[in-house]
């Protein structure tokens, strides 16, 4: 029930239908949802950890507003962990399996090579960082990248995915060639440049995230 309750919940806030500083009223969605509150509560807790929505005194659960810090040191927080996620998974790539399944995502990465709509190119990245968390083997790093991926995922689908005019400063085929240049570094066991690359990588979605903000004229306050 909570997990039902929580996945709900973070598939409105994803698709920009609760957007930041929005109320979450505990007896709002036990009506609509038809739950008792307890599920409710625990459900609004488990975003909160993702730091999607923040607990506030006397307003209670609130949706995140991103502030550019907060873009800031989203990306530096995953530029450190999965910098770390890459050089790790150099050093492992061939002690899993993994090295067929890392040949064939970068090969349906090329599908994008060109260009192409944000969104739909969405999935194959995400299932790229993903798969670097998974091939590093390591459970700090993978629970805590996971954590980071889901605020990130909910930034760009908010922020990059949704924005109306062309976004100049975070293409797909920009992704996809640091996609393409960090695989690589990773199946032939280069630690030191796969985690310098994935740095690289997270920080220049950084900037190109608070471009899109710029370009768009949007508040970069909001979500």
């Amino acid at each position: 029930m909570v997990d039902r309750i929580a996945g709900e919940l973070r598939r409105r806030i994803r698709r920009g239908e609760l957007v930041g500083g929005q109320r979450l009223i505990e007896a709002d969605w036990t009506q609509e949802l038809g739950v008792s509150r307890g599920p409710v509560r625990e459900a609004l807790g488990r975003l909160a950890s993702e730091g999607l929505v923040v607990i506030e005194a006397k307003r209670g659960a609130v949706v995140r507003r991103l502030l550019a810090k907060d873009i800031d040191d989203l990306y530096e927080a995953r530029a450190a962990i999965e910098g770390q996620a890459a050089a790790a998974a150099a050093r492992r790539i061939d002690e899993g399996g993994h090295r067929a399944d890392l040949e064939k995502l970068l090969a349906e990465h090329e599908e994008f090579a060109g260009g192409g709509e944000f969104g739909q190119y969405l999935a194959a990245s995400v299932r790229f960082h993903e798969l670097v968390l998974e091939i590093a083997d390591n459970e700090i790093l993978s629970r805590l990248g996971g954590q980071l991926h889901v605020m990130a995922y909910h930034l760009q689908t908010t922020r990059v995915a949704r924005a109306t005019g062309p976004v100049s400063h975070l293409t797909v085929s920009g992704s996809v060639r640091c996609h393409r240049d960090i695989g690589a570094a990773i199946l032939r066991g280069d630690a030191e440049a796969a985690e310098r690359l994935m740095r690289e990588h997270q920080m220049a979605t950084r900037d190109g995230i608070l471009a899109v903000d710029r370009d768009s004229g949007a508040e970069i306050n909001r979500l």
